[in-house]
């Protein structure tokens, strides 16, 4: 069975690799959120050897991807579950950062309010959080192909949407997170880094 694959990470990878290396240490376990398909963090395995990988999703489904996408890796975990929809985590280890790709706006809000309740537990104190997507600023679209874009997944599902940059960094502050750069990134996508306080 031929892997999954989406386009626009091989668009974005190098980039965020480059926003990557300002914030993650040398060494430690980093979580992926919402791996998906697993190709973003077998690229990270071969650019950060240093750094443990641990990836995540909410359903097993394409654990088998990343499973073969990975297997000639020694610097990644297994896959494991994590719903952010949920309160309740399982046990897991704790992290130097945390990494979410394209995903709160796929996802219901309560996403990303768990997103950042996870943060809050396993995220060490000199940790981050790495999120990268679209996202209006002071309610307004940053572009006409983002503007399109929400209203195409507002039709798919009334949950999902383009989210506000300052509600998610006040979910942030809530659970002790403040936001320290925002990175424009290119097709009008943001990558935004948010510190323990």
């Amino acid at each position: 069975m031929a892997l999954p694959s989406y386009p626009s990470t091989n668009r974005n990878r190098t980039y965020i690799v480059e926003v990557l290396k300002v914030y993650l240490p040398k060494t430690g376990t980093v979580l992926e959120t919402a791996s998906g398909t697993g190709e973003h963090i077998s690229f990270f395995c071969s650019q950060f050897p240093g750094i443990m990988w641990q990836p995540s999703d909410m359903s097993e489904d394409l654990f088998w991807a990343i499973r073969e996408r990975l297997v000639a890796q020694n610097n990644v975990e297994p896959p494991v579950l994590i719903d952010l929809t949920k309160k309740n985590f399982r046990d897991l280890k704790s992290y130097v950062g945390l990494v979410n790709i394209n995903m709160i706006h796929i996802a219901p809000w309560q996403a990303c309010v768990g997103l950042f309740r996870l943060a809050e537990k396993y995220i060490k104190g000199d940790g981050f959080v790495y999120m990268y997507g679209p996202f209006r600023i002071n309610g307004l679209h940053t572009s006409e192909s983002n503007k399109n874009f929400d209203l195409s997944l507002k039709q798919k599902n009334p949950e999902w949407g383009v989210r506000d940059l300052e509600a998610v960094v006040t979910v942030a502050e809530s659970f002790g997170f403040r936001c320290l750069c925002v990175h424009q990134m290119p097709a009008n996508n943001k990558s935004v880094v948010f510190k323990k306080i």
